[in-house]
């Protein structure tokens, strides 16, 4: 589900903020392409019956951002919404390029649409400054939008609620079957209570990260020069390191959100074994080699790598493939955690027709009308679908759910989630523009972590404000 929080605001002329780490749903497309798609607007049926406006039917916008599948499977929904709600027609805006800038133009421009994917800190900025409708005056009229996990309800200040994320996908490690046949290794666990420690993982990514001769990380011989499969990659973003930060029981700032703790002995730790993965036992790639690297599923199926930390929203891709993939649960150093994550689901308070935007609103969160959960680009907001079998298997029980993800992912998720910053962090747009290039300089081995750490303490503890409520 390539998002998200979807998947904060300045007022983003500002091309700092253009480098928004786009999360849930499966992120956006950096392409410098900023097209609109709208070939796949539906004809309204003029003989229709009509919901409102005077006997015309109410014509919406959505946009969204996405991969090829995402697109198909968005659209697919809509076209849906449209055949069973005739007097509401709703038109795809589909934005592959730099969405932030192209948002930001539209409303500039007093173009914008009437709801759909926001970055989620963009999300929680823009609805503390008014910019997005505030669902509070409307939950009389649809109730369910209170029935939601609280990770996933997004309230910039404690009486204005803009909505939820789309999805509370969990971050998960993702590999390829084959490659641990081969190498005669167990698979990687899917029940949190047995997640691999730090050294049982890194030990099983040096047997499966090989040289052009065939020798793995650990044999004698082994040329780090000219290695062609790596045991494993993570996200040089904070869905690669944030769960592991909070395994390891420390996270950017304290619990109020008011003290830089990110270069805990513990944070530090965490960085630094990341940072070993790739330049100490050469079991990772670096920067360099992974730009313009294909996406996960590519890579797990050319076999470059065998394990890829990401984002649940890659089932919907894998599970186009015929590779033989698996999922996983993460590592852990103190106990076993995972990311909950998605992009954001809002409505601009520049509609003119707000209740029909959330009639539409309500109809693409549940997974009993919705495709796109039991598609895999998305997990549920709502808490039967994790915890009543029922209401599990409607969206788990088929072809796109291999048969460990209710352990690895719906179970993991319920029990081990917690919020990524973009969800409760308030200035983490600011801090992750902080956070994002000192890392690079970690990624690249440049710096070690203490030292990177250490020097972000004076520029992010004047931004720490709190943390957003989570009613």
């Amino acid at each position: 589900m390539k998002k998200t929080m979807a998947k904060g605001m300045l007022t983003i002329a500002m091309s700092s903020l253009l480098s928004i780490s786009l999360w849930g749903c499966g992120g956006t497309n950096t392409q410098s392409t900023t097209a609109v798609d709208k070939s796949s607007a539906k004809p309204v049926d003029s003989a229709a019956p009509t919901a409102a406006n005077d006997g015309k039917v109410v014509e919406l916008k959505f946009s969204f951002w996405g991969s090829t599948f995402e697109k198909q499977a968005v659209e697919d929904m809509i076209a849906s919404f449209n055949k069973s709600h005739p007097g509401i027609h709703v038109t795809p805006m589909y934005i592959p390029g730099d969405y932030n800038s192209k948002i930001n133009t539209l409303m500039a421009a007093g173009g914008l649409p009437d709801m759909g994917y926001l970055d989620t800190p963009l999300a929680l900025k823009w609805g503390k400054e008014g910019k997005l409708l505030n669902f509070t005056p409307y939950l009389k009229d649809f109730p369910a939008f209170n029935d939601r996990i609280p990770q996933s309800k997004l309230y910039p200040s404690p009486d204005v609620y803009v909505g939820t994320t789309i999805a509370s996908d969990s971050i998960n490690l993702f590999y390829n079957k084959d490659l641990f046949k081969e190498a005669g290794l167990d698979l990687p666990p899917s029940k949190a209570e047995n997640a691999w420690t730090w050294d049982e993982f890194l030990l099983v990514a040096q047997k499966l990260t090989k040289d052009k001769n065939g020798k793995n990380a650990t044999e004698a011989g082994f040329d780090p020069g000219n290695i062609v499969q790596y045991g494993f990659d993570f996200p040089n973003a904070a869905e690669g390191w944030f769960p592991l930060l909070r395994s390891n029981g420390t996270d950017i700032a304290s619990e109020d959100g008011k003290t830089y703790t990110m270069n805990s002995p513990e944070g530090v730790q965490t960085i630094q074994a990341l940072e070993d993965l790739i330049y100490k036992y050469h079991v990772s790639p670096t920067p360099t080699q992974k730009k313009n690297a294909p996406g996960l599923n590519v890579q797990l199926q050319t076999k470059k790598i065998a394990m890829i930390q990401g984002g649940m929203w890659s089932l919907l891709d894998l599970a186009s493939t015929k590779l033989n993939y698996g999922i996983g649960v993460l590592p852990k150093f103190k106990e076993p955690k995972t990311g909950v994550v998605g992009a954001a689901a809002i409505i601009f308070n520049t509609t003119k027709h707000p209740k029909e935007a959330l009639e539409f609103y309500s109809y693409y969160n549940d997974p009993a009308q919705v495709k796109l959960y039991s598609d895999g680009l998305w997990m549920p907001i709502q808490t039967k679908y994790f915890t009543d079998k029922d209401s599990i298997d409607l969206w788990t029980k088929n072809d796109s759910h291999p048969p460990e993800f209710n352990d690895a992912a719906v179970d993991y998720q319920f029990k081990h989630g917690d919020p990524m910053p973009t969800n409760s962090l308030i200035n983490y747009l600011e801090i992750q523009n902080l956070i994002n290039p000192a890392l690079d300089d970690v990624w690249s081995g440049k710096k070690p972590a203490k030292e990177v750490l250490d020097g972000l303490a004076p520029k992010i503890q004047p931004l720490l404000q709190g943390r957003y409520s989570q009613n």
